[in-house]
């Protein structure tokens, strides 16, 4: 297992869209070390499916857990996932068996430099493959999934602490421009109970380019506003500038409830079936409207959702 100390969380992630944005999937690997309650290692997997979602966590102990770096893998009990395939079984549920073919785009890091190194923020976050090509099977709660050709990511986040509250949105690919990529947060920080105004960071690759605002002086220049389930964005980059939302409805949102290193609950709420709509305009070249419908648009917050059902 890995060598980090409490107060510690880490999660590794694959998901997937199918190319109609019909289903998706969603695949975690967590490790857990909290100041206060048990550590845990845990495998989610989530299917999104118009017909039910579905989502499962199984829990095992930290020394049934392996996390690498070099290569890149994590390992908890029956389960695996690295750059290029993800497996497992949970007993009496389903199993998957994934093959993972990354595209040629390099990893995207929201973050500037420094707040890699730096104690704050207390959580960090890297795509490793923002797209990648997923192949295979995946069976839970008698939802069997052929997955063919489906576009997706692999990701890496880690910290000491989640943010407390957060939009957080991902498209591996525009309907009309498949090379596009986005990755975006609107992170609230906190002082004791009282959340501080969002912070919008992003990072845009559009037509050989990159917009990007990854620092607390860039985000002077974007703006972002969320509640459940519609998030309105936009940013000044350069002479460029952005404009967007990302929205889904509850019928696709998937609850989960996650506990924090300090041992509080936290609650999530994802949904891999929004839509995203984006206007880019400046010099480069004319406006721009880029659409997805597989778009991923998770919010963390303190408050359980009572019209959305918890499944893990």
């Amino acid at each position: 297992m890995t060598n980090a100390k409490a107060p510690y969380y880490e999660s590794r992630f694959l998901r997937a869209n199918a190319a109609d944005g019909s289903r998706a999937i969603w695949l975690r690997e967590t490790l857990l070390l909290p100041t206060a309650g048990p550590a845990c290692a845990d495998v989610w997997v989530m299917v999104f499916d118009p017909a039910g979602h579905r989502a499962h966590k199984q829990s095992y102990p930290v020394g049934d857990a392996t996390f690498g770096d070099d290569p890149w893998s994590v390992r908890i009990g029956p389960t695996s996932l690295d750059d290029t395939s993800a497996a497992g079984t949970v007993p009496g549920r389903g199993y998957w068996e994934l093959a993972i073919t990354p595209g040629d785009q390099e990893p995207v890091r929201v973050l500037s430099e420094r707040a890699y190194r730096a104690r704050i923020p207390t959580a960090k976050t890297v795509v490793r493959h923002p797209q990648a090509r997923v192949d295979g099977r995946l069976l839970l709660d008698g939802a069997d999934i052929d997955v063919d050709g489906w576009t997706g990511s692999v990701n890496h986040n880690w910290g000491t602490r989640h943010t407390p509250a957060y939009a957080y949105g991902q498209v591996c690919a525009f309907d009309d421009a498949p090379g596009s990529t986005l990755e975006i947060v609107t992170a609230r920080a906190a002082v004791g109970p009282v959340l501080l105004p969002g912070v919008t960071l992003f990072v845009l690759r559009h037509a050989g380019l990159e917009f990007a605002v990854r620092s607390i002086l860039g985000s002077l220049q974007t703006h972002g506003r969320y509640r459940p389930f519609t998030w309105t964005f936009g940013a000044r980059v350069g002479e460029h500038t952005i404009e967007g939302e990302i929205t889904t409805v509850p019928a696709d949102v998937i609850g989960l409830t996650y506990t924090d290193t300090n041992g509080g609950t936290k609650y999530c709420f994802n949904s891999a079936l929004a839509q995203c709509r984006i206007q880019v305009a400046g010099k480069a070249f004319t406006r721009t409207e880029l659409t997805s419908r597989q778009a991923m648009f998770e919010i963390l917050t303190d408050d359980r959702l009572p019209d959305i059902p918890l499944l893990a």
